[in-house]
């Protein structure tokens, strides 16, 4: 299929729809961690400029004192998102799965990724292998030491191997009934 395209935030034309926001942990006190903070900046970033309409945050959500969902949200309102905005995905536990419910469970056929430059190849080749088109935008990043970003390309190489097996082989990813979104509450593009 390949409709795929990664761009800076102030180069992505007007897609409209939903901006994906995939999850990247949280601290203790239930806030988002650097990495994450990065993703939710730039996804702020397009929707203020217009070249989205909605955000859709997915993560894990894997025990009730660690929820990335509820953190991403809670920080997109206190930025002054209306929460009408903002639709939660609670079952993104893995790439692939946040991408199969943007399709099957939120009804996305395009769809903006922001998630961090050493990821998004992946995204977007798992987007690729499900038939989604969409345009990836790599998050702004902190200033980190290279030491700590050596350990996120090392994960991301084993990642990027089990994707291939994902894409392949695809896991059943917790599906549900189709859930409404700002789409189909405004349809107008």
């Amino acid at each position: 299929m390949h409709h795929l395209q990664i761009f800076e935030a102030d180069r992505l034309p007007p897609v409209g729809g939903a901006v994906l926001v995939l999850g990247a942990g949280v601290y203790s006190d239930g806030e988002p961690t650097s990495i994450l903070g990065g993703r939710l900046r730039t996804a702020l970033e397009l929707y203020r400029s217009g070249k989205v309409r909605w955000f859709l945050v997915s993560g894990d959500n894997r025990h009730p004192t660690y929820n990335e969902p509820q953190a991403m949200r809670r920080w997109l309102i206190r930025q002054g998102v209306p929460p009408i905005h903002i639709v939660s995905d609670y079952a993104g536990n893995r790439t692939w799965d946040s991408l199969r419910r943007a399709q099957a469970v939120f009804g996305q056929r395009q769809i903006v990724i922001v998630t961090s430059d050493f990821h998004l190849p992946r995204a977007l080749y798992l987007a690729d292998r499900m038939g989604l088109m969409a345009w990836g935008v790599p998050a702004r990043t902190d200033d980190r030491p290279w030491t700590s970003k050596a350990r996120f390309w090392a994960r991301e190489y084993v990642a990027r191997h089990l994707a291939l097996w994902d894409a392949w082989f695809p896991p059943d990813a917790r599906l549900g009934p189709r859930e409404p979104t700002p789409d189909d509450w405004n349809p107008a593009r």
